[in-house]
């Protein structure tokens, strides 16, 4: 797995006194940060660090280069160790490839990080006034809250690939034709939940209720008319600041029959994929009536309603596969028996989103989630333009081709949370592309892969953003 140890996802937790902030006076802002390394230390230093230069960027100078000169950069150390008043430690963990992650919660002292950077004949101008200063704040909260929440995404969505254990069951073979020249062979493979499920629980809870609102704050956002989002994670009500950390969330979630499958089974002649999962442990709950039509959990998160994540344990039974193997009757004679294995990290997350492809060290992304719905093709080509996710602003939307590869290569495996509408109802899942000719504009159709036209002030369509690199 490709983790970029440097890394660091921060979010921030700010609690203002009621008045000004001076050069001369000793604030204190309190941050949740978070830092990788390869070792314990190595990430509490990076963590430490991150508080430092995030409360300078955002509550002294925006010129964040004033301290990644070599002069202070040196001394960082020094710094952590007379501006960093206290920290406490809320989650350290070892991540699958053996690097660390520290998260913790520091108290920073503004006044003598501007007296530091003073002593070293650093002009500076303390940014806006307080009120602009704790509006300002919240939006830094919610923003960096995606950022943790898409660090945590990233590092889970393959993570959970490798989740899982298998083994094979083979039934007695069955004639499919009067001559017994076919057959079909009925298969169960069990998936079933190893050490690195107790990871991801322990991961995606800890850094969750470390982002979760408090009581005070939850009051604070109502009294400001502003939304709070609200999910439960093993019956623990987790606040949450931004609705597009919940999408984050949902579009995880809905991968997880994906995550399951990642199985091959091998008959010695040939290596296959698939099959029809019998029952399995849902991942998300609610008291709700949300079952599909195939009487499975429909995975439907928002601020209105109570829903539960709830991860199995390990050597838990998570899933019963069926498959049934077609075979002539003589290659049944050359079978020596089945096996299955998993498939490791078929589908990798970074730059943002999903990686469609890559290639010599470029390729494209696709973005977590879709644009608003009830968008013009105008108005949705302008939204990707605009779009600012996951610590990127150059998304776009697809071309023909590009789509058609998301497809293929997403959709069609479970992956990424596309819209799936009624299967009798021209809505069913019909994505914009960047092609036009004159007033209207393609679109895929991904109910059957085909591409068709449609007016260019339609606001039938779906909108996916995705970006190169």
């Amino acid at each position: 797995m490709k983790l970029i140890l440097k890394s660091i996802l921060i979010t921030y937790v700010l609690i203002l006194s009621q008045q000004p902030i001076h050069a001369q006076e000793d604030k204190t802002v309190s941050l949740t940060v978070s830092g990788t390394g390869k070792t314990i230390e190595d990430a509490k230093t990076n963590a430490l660090r991150s508080a430092i230069e995030q409360a300078f960027g955002a509550f002294i100078s925006s010129k964040t280069e004033i301290l990644n000169n070599k002069l202070i950069s040196d001394q960082i150390t020094s710094v952590v160790n007379g501006n960093i008043q206290s920290f406490k430690i809320l989650n350290e963990s070892q991540l699958p490839n053996g690097t660390w992650e520290t998260f913790l919660n520091a108290n920073v002292s503004i006044g003598k990080l501007i007296s530091f950077v003073e002593a070293k004949g650093i002009a500076i101008e303390i940014k806006g006034g307080l009120f602009a200063l704790n509006i300002k704040q919240q939006l830094l909260n919610e923003q960096g809250e995606i950022n943790s929440i898409n660090r945590m995404f990233e590092l889970l969505h393959e993570t959970m690939q490798i989740s899982f254990d298998y083994t094979i069951k083979a039934g007695e073979p069955k004639s499919i034709d009067s001559e017994s020249k076919n057959w079909e062979i009925p298969l169960m493979i069990s998936a079933t939940a190893n050490k690195n499920m107790v990871f991801c629980t322990n991961y995606f809870f800890s850094i969750l209720s470390s982002l979760s609102l408090s009581k005070s704050e939850v009051e604070s956002y109502k009294q400001l008319n502003k939304k709070v989002f609200s999910i439960n994670v093993e019956d623990i009500k987790i606040n949450l600041r931004n609705e597009n950390s919940i999408k984050l969330i949902k579009s995880l979630i809905s991968n997880w029959e994906f995550y399951i499958r990642l199985f091959a089974i091998n008959s010695g002649l040939d290596e296959k994929f698939g099959g029809h999962i019998e029952d399995y442990h849902a991942l998300y709950r609610n008291d709700l009536d949300t079952k599909g039509k195939d009487g499975h959990d429909l995975c439907i998160i928002n601020e209105y309603i109570n829903e539960s994540i709830v991860f199995p344990k390990q050597n838990q039974i998570v899933a019963n596969i069926s498959y049934t193997d077609k075979r002539t009757l003589s290659e049944i004679e050359q079978l020596k028996g089945y096996s299955v294995k998993p498939r490791g990290i078929v589908s990798n997350f970074k730059y943002g989103g999903y990686v469609l492809y890559e290639k010599n060290g470029h390729g494209l992304i696709v973005s977590t989630y879709d644009l608003k719905k009830d968008l013009t093709w105008i108005e949705a080509k302008s939204a990707c333009s605009e779009l600012k996710q996951n610590g990127f602003n150059d998304w776009r939307m697809p071309t023909k081709e590009e789509l058609q590869l998301v497809y293929k290569n997403l959709f069609f495996k479970g992956i990424g949370n596309f819209y799936v509408g009624q299967y009798d109802s021209m809505e069913w899942t019909m994505y914009w592309t960047n092609e036009e000719s004159n007033s209207y504009a393609w679109y895929l159709w991904f109910k059957n892969g085909q591409f068709s036209m449609m007016d260019k002030y339609s606001k039938t369509n779906h909108t996916r953003a995705v970006r190169s690199f």
